[in-house]
């Protein structure tokens, strides 16, 4: 398992909760505890400094894979809500509520098209973030 993986799936995630929801120093290594994760005092401060350090490496993570995976999730979403608006609609006998889910679904083709329109940036932004990463690793 690499670095970022370890930092992703570890005990890294819960330290971010601990000091995201300003939890006192105690209350943090019960936490810990009870999600697996029996640390020292000392070893929850280096912890929560190397967090701090790795902001930068943590937002590339994020560019790199969360941001198109999170992209990809809402547009999947969003298509999956259009197509039960659409089912809804047929089903639907009232003419205003067929209006009013018209209405929705008209709303929901904004949110659709301005993903569509923003995919071509997403996937510019993540072969710059790859492209990065292989540079760096190179050197």
């Amino acid at each position: 398992m690499s670095r970022n993986e370890t930092k992703t799936t570890g005990i890294f995630p819960y330290i971010i909760e601990c000091m995201c929801l300003h939890i006192s120093e105690k209350d943090s290594l019960s936490y810990l505890t009870k999600k697996g994760f029996k640390i020292s005092r000392a070893e929850f401060y280096r912890l929560k400094k190397e967090v701090q350090e790795s902001t930068y490496e943590r937002l590339n993570l994020i560019a790199s894979k969360e941001y198109l995976t999170q992209h990809i999730e809402r547009l999947d979403t969003l298509r999956t809500i259009l197509n039960e608006m659409w089912a809804n609609y047929h089903k639907e006998t009232n003419p205003f509520k067929k209006v009013q889910i018209l209405e929705k679904i008209e709303e929901n083709q904004l949110y659709l098209s301005s993903y569509y329109d923003s995919t071509r940036y997403v996937l510019e932004q993540g072969a710059k973030v790859k492209q990065q990463e292989k540079q760096v690793e190179n050197k």
